[in-house]
């Protein structure tokens, strides 16, 4: 026979793009053994995972001396060319292309295979670096044979150990394995006569750690398997935690077939709940029980809220059919993108999903009126609300119970929510409240910027009442008692001070040691100086510690006294500062009726004792500057903003009914 005229051949250099950088974590690696290890009818697989070894040992057909060279070591052998199903339980098979085994070598350099079939047992060492050596010239790569004296079987199986790991294992991995095993499968379990365990600690269903965050669930299951998964999804939560359970189509017709997906997709109560040790805000797709697409959500391409909340685990057996064409991509983890399967499946995704956007939004504005309730101001306030005002309430506490923030921020927004419903409707505006949608968050950051008005409106009314006190005080003021009006306020209204002290707070130990000090400073003054004090006192606003002394209206201070005694408040004040371990800051004012010197003023002596005072903490005011500043400075702002007083005087009218 003469040589034929064409040739083609396999380089070994395809190893290293089918296997040798395959995966990249060990979960994805094992799956490949634990599917394999399906495929061959065991019933029992053990891991074993040690600081510097993970070995993997099933009970199923095993394989002699020509099942190894023909079928394991034989790359992109065809499992399915055979037959569709496993020999004893008529298992679907799921491997197909015939690399999933070169997976090992991602995470370790020396891979050893021990196998029994039919009473003869087999061993064999795969070295990465000596098969790389050999790569490089495409020569024939001889696995090493191992004894199989300390080997043993209870009857038929394959054994692995992976050593020299390129990563070193740590104890936590076991528990972290347990769990990303369990969601790569759907076929574990006594349910499918298939147990797999990780140093000799059964993988359960509940290691799945899926229904425990279930706050809502859209099923696609048949009867049978509905009822099974509610009690799975009973005993895995809290009763009350679970919202909605409600049953979707799960057919799908593709090219005049009917195909049919199985399946579940959930959201949980608060999208933090979804981040454990990988990210599950997404939807997985599984083929022949075995995990073949991680995340297929991250494709629809929605920026929704609901989005957030969204995970599940969808079958498709459709995906991977022995009569129809391959569609898994090289690494058996994703799908090739214009197949009209997976453009099918991913189109029913999007349908199902938007169902549950609809039910869930509506799930979150009866439970947003719930939580805006549990605060007993804002459940009154909505239990007032009638007809259509109501439900435009309800609209908006479903939207805010849509956001994704904590518990303390979700309280400040249920607060500016009923302020921000008040503004509307004082302006008739509030259809285009419920037009705002809870995902929109420049419009919805307009109307937070609205809010502006309903905390102006706010300060107006308080301005109005400073100014009724302010008015109140002159009325009664007669020359020579002003200073006697302001004492009896200034208490409650520091603000006459300061606009930015609404009022002081009480810290009895710390006036108490400075009424002590005052007495002090006072046993040293002489009778003039005592005749010309009107009060002193000890406040605390805004976590400052105030002294003020009120001088009598009628007398005349001189500069050198005053920094006198305002020296001596200042040094008092430091040591009652040191002995209570009072870090805040604190400043001395002394309020004068006339000016400093009286008729000897001289400007740079008042400039001098001035900076003098402010070393001490210390600022001069006077009586009637005190009322005239204050009225110009509220006057203007009332002045500025005519147009706030008639919502002011409806919510007055509010607070007062």
């Amino acid at each position: 026979m003469s040589e034929a005229k064409f040739q083609m051949s396999i380089n070994l250099q395809v190893l290293n793009h089918l296997g040798l950088n395959l995966y990249s974590n060990t979960s994805a690696v094992l799956s490949e053994v634990v599917a394999n290890a399906w495929d061959a009818d065991a019933t029992d697989v053990k891991i074993q995972i040690d600081r510097d070894t993970i070995s993997i040992t099933d009970n199923g057909i095993g394989m002699n001396l020509l099942d190894i060279n023909n079928k394991y070591l034989t790359v992109g052998y065809q499992k399915r060319s055979e037959s569709g199903e496993s020999p004893i339980f008529h298992r679907p098979v799921m491997g197909r292309k015939g690399i999933g085994k070169l997976s090992l070598f991602s995470i370790a350099n020396i891979v050893e295979v021990y196998s029994k079939k039919g009473g003869e047992v087999n061993g064999f060492r795969i070295d990465t670096n000596s098969l790389r050596e050999t790569i490089k010239t495409n020569g024939t790569y001889y696995p090493v044979e191992l004894p199989t004296d300390d080997i043993s079987f209870a009857d038929n199986g394959t054994k692995i150990i992976l050593s020299d790991l390129k990563k070193k294992r740590t104890a936590a991995l076991s528990t972290h394995l347990r769990q990303r095993l369990a969601r790569r499968f759907a076929i574990i379990g006594a349910k499918n006569n298939f147990n797999v365990s990780i140093n000799d600690e059964d993988i359960v269903v509940s290691d799945r750690n899926y229904l425990s965050k279930a706050q809502c669930v859209w099923m696609f299951l048949p009867e049978k398997d509905s009822d099974e998964f509610k009690k799975d999804l009973k005993s895995q939560t809290r009763p009350e935690k679970i919202k909605l359970i409600k049953k979707l189509p799960s057919e799908i017709t593709i090219g005049e077939v009917p195909y049919r997906i199985t399946g579940w997709i959930a959201t949980c109560s608060e999208p933090k709940e979804l981040n454990d040790d990988e990210n599950l805000n997404r939807i997985v797709i599984m083929v022949r029980g075995k995990m073949a697409k991680e995340d297929i959500f991250s494709e629809i391409g929605t920026t929704a809220l609901y989005s957030k909340y969204v995970y599940g685990e969808l079958s498709a057996d459709f995906l991977d059919l022995d009569d129809e064409a391959d569609i898994t991509t090289s690494s058996r983890q994703d799908f090739f993108e214009d197949d009209e399967r997976y453009v099918a499946l991913k189109e029913f995704i999007k349908k199902a999903l938007s169902s549950v956007r609809n039910d869930w939004e509506e799930t979150r504005s009866t439970s947003g009126v719930d939580e805006a309730c549990k605060y007993v101001v804002v459940s009154d306030w909505y239990n007032e609300l009638k007809g259509d005002d109501k439900k435009s309430a309800k609209k908006l506490f479903g939207k805010i119970n849509q956001l994704t923030v904590e518990k303390e921020e979700k309280k400040e927004l249920f607060k500016h929510g009923v302020l921000a419903f008040e503004s509307f409707k004082l302006k008739n505006e509030l259809s285009q409240l419920e037009k705002i949608s809870a995902e929109n968050i420049a419009e919805f950051l307009q109307v937070a910027g609205r809010l502006d008005d309903i905390e102006a409106t706010m300060y107006y009314q308080i301005v109005q009442e400073r100014l009724a006190v302010i008015k109140k005080m002159q009325n009664v003021v007669s020359d020579g008692s002003l200073e006697k009006v302001i004492q009896d306020h200034l208490s409650k209204n520091l603000w006459l001070l300061d606009p930015s002290w609404d009022r002081g707070t009480e810290a009895p130990i710390v006036e108490q040691a400075f009424k002590t000090q005052f007495e002090t400073i006072d046993a040293g003054l002489t009778q003039e100086e005592l005749d010309a004090r009107l009060d002193i006192r000890y406040k605390k606003a805004s976590n400052k510690h105030l002294i003020i002394e009120l001088k009598k209206g009628d007398r005349t201070v001189k500069s050198q006294e005053i920094t006198a005694q305002v020296y001596k408040y200042f040094s008092a004040t430091k040591k009652v500062m040191a002995t209570l371990n009072q870090p805040e800051p604190f400043e001395i004012i002394v309020l004068l009726g006339n000016h400093l010197d009286g008729k000897n003023y001289d400007e740079e002596v008042y400039q001098a004792t001035k900076d003098a005072l402010k070393a001490y903490h210390c600022r001069i005011m006077y009586y009637d500057e005190l009322l005239r500043n204050a009225q110009n400075l509220y006057s203007d702002f009332l002045e500025q903003n005519k147009n706030l007083s008639t919502l002011s005087d409806i919510i007055n009218e509010l607070e007062i009914g």
